[in-house]
This record gives C-alpha cells, structure tokens and sequence, in this order.
C-alpha cells in the first residue's frame, strides 16, 4: 500500500468519523444528536484503567478519537472515546488494509452492530453480532472461512431466546431447536452456550458443540 494511498485512506475515515460522532449510540444502536472532539491522539499517548474502565490523556477522561498502527505505518485501529469510555465505531484493520472487525460502543460498553472478517486472502464476512449495553441481544450468526453459515443464535439479554442452530460444513443441519423460558423444545445434539469476556464473544463448550 502506498504512502500517498495511506494518507488518503486516513483522511477518508476521519472525516467519516467526524461525520459520524455527531451522533452517540442510543440503547438500540440508534443514533441520537451529540458533538465529540476532533482530537486525535495515537493511542500509546493515552492511558487505559482496567478497574474503572476509563481511557484517560495527562490523568484526565480523555474524549476524541484514538489511533495506532503497523510498523509501515499502516492504520491498524481507529476508535471514538467520550469522557473516557469508548462511544460509537470501533474499527481495526489487518496489515493489508483490509477490514478486520467493526464495533460499536455507547459508553464504553458494547452497543449494537459488530462484525468480523476472516484474516486470509478472501476477507469474508466470519461473524455478526449485535449487543444492547453489553449484552449479547438479537440474531447473532457466525460463518465458516468458505461463506457457509456455521451457527445463527437469537438471544435476549445475553440468555437464549428463540430458534438456535447449528451447521455442519456440508450444509447439513446438526443442531435446531428452540430455547423459550429456560426450556429447550426440538432436536438437540447439544446446547449452544453464549457469553461475554473482556468485551468479546465467547461461546463455552457442553456436550460436543462449540463457539
């Protein structure tokens, strides 16, 4: 990737960010009217506090957008931060430019739309989640490397709720049942377990089907 296209990228997604920060994220991943910081700072400038989760520049919440990247100076991160939580977009990009994963914040918990893109040659869309204040909520699909649809959950607040099933690489159903109130009604080989870690997905193994 050359220089001058590297500069253009960047100025490209900043004035998108800018554009976008005019709005923060609502509990529904809408968008409502709030002005945030044209700062820039790279993201080794700032400080993050694991046990108050609060970025902060010179001992103060920092609000404005952060950035970081390759040793050949290729983007590697760009996120918005506000009053020291993350807010809004939260995007990264692999070494060769490409889309890595796109995340949505509203302050500093996750809150929306995220999705992930696979790191070979092919860059294909591997998963889709969405979240309301941190909690997994909605339709959440993962993929295999080809573009086949691997597993599609329905969760409620982080629990199970609704049709969840499973995909063997052929196509073949493998797991297809319906969580409601607690209970599991329809064909099961196993439970689809779902939950959160240090802000990423994280699904638990019970019996042979695993995130």
């Amino acid at each position: 990737m050359s220089v001058q296209f590297r500069s253009f990228l960047f100025l490209s997604l900043l004035w998108i960010g800018c554009s976008e920060q005019k709005g923060k994220i609502s509990q529904y991943g809408s968008e409502d009217n709030v002005e945030l910081p044209e700062t820039i700072v790279t993201k080794s400038e700032i400080t993050y506090n694991h046990k108050i989760s609060l970025w902060t520049l010179n001992d103060r919440p920092y609000s404005g957008f952060a950035v970081s990247y390759y040793p050949d100076s290729t983007l590697m991160e760009k996120f918005a931060i506000l009053r020291g939580k993350k807010q809004n977009k939260s995007i990264q990009w692999y070494p060769d430019g490409h889309l890595k994963n796109v995340t949505n914040y509203h302050n500093g918990k996750l809150n929306g739309e995220k999705k992930i893109w696979s790191a070979d040659s092919l860059h294909v869309l591997i998963a889709q989640y969405n979240f309301v204040m941190g909690k997994a909520h909605g339709e959440q699909k993962k993929w295999y490397p080809d573009g086949k649809l691997f597993k599609k959950m329905n969760l409620n607040k982080g629990r199970e709720e609704g049709i969840q099933q499973a995909f063997r690489k052929n196509g073949v159903l493998y797991a297809n049942y319906e969580a409601r109130e607690g209970r599991i009604f329809g064909m099961k080989k196993s439970v689809l377990c779902y939950g959160l870690e240090d802000e990423n997905i994280k699904y638990t193994k019970i019996d042979s089907i695993n995130f």
